[in-house]
């Protein structure tokens, strides 16, 4: 006997990432009853990107950085250009708009790609004996909603650049030190 159902508690088991298979199993019914059902419920994910005051460019990129492509790529498809260099720069000063991340992160999670999602798949592989190529994907879409910190490099001035072996005796003391190594 199929039991009904429940919209309220279909939505909570996909915002935590069950997957449809298991949703299936627990109402009694199958897959793709469960996957019409989530199309009804759910907006379309582009419906995300109508709160913002985006051009038709703007609504594109943040849609082709949804789908995994880096910056410059989306750019390229998004606007009119065909210099890389100028497809970096606007991607780039896209990606530093804060509307633009979270119209990102928004239609990630409208597809199931929520944080809390994607943190307990990570917890998986880590705690996993064999973690498999789906790490990838998971870094990928850290990247898209630009859950990592800034990356920070250091300028490093070295005055001496070592050319023979005395040089290298002074930056790291005698020879018979550099042989113990």
């Amino acid at each position: 006997m199929v039991k009904k159902i429940d919209n309220e508690k279909m939505l909570q088991m996909f915002k935590e990432g069950i997957p449809q298979k298991d949703m299936a199993l627990h109402f009694g019914c199958s897959c793709p009853a469960i996957c019409k059902k989530l199309k009804r419920l759910l907006p379309a994910p582009e419906s995300v990107l109508d709160k913002y005051n985006f051009t038709e460019q703007q609504k594109q990129f943040v849609i082709e950085k949804a789908k995994g492509k880096n910056n410059t790529q989306a750019a390229l498809t998004s606007y009119e250009t065909g210099s890389m260099q100028a497809a970096k720069v606007i991607g780039s000063n896209l990606m530093q708009k804060p509307e633009i991340q979270q119209s990102i992160a928004e239609l990630m999670d409208g597809c199931g790609l929520t944080r809390q999602y994607r943190i307990r798949r990570l917890k998986q592989h880590v705690d996993s004996a064999l973690p498999d190529i789906s790490l990838k994907g998971l870094d990928m879409s850290f990247k898209l909603d630009n859950s990592y910190p800034p990356q920070r490099f250091f300028n490093l001035n070295v005055d001496i650049v070592p050319t023979s072996p005395v040089d290298l005796r002074v930056l790291f003391g005698s020879k018979e030190k550099m042989d113990e190594t």
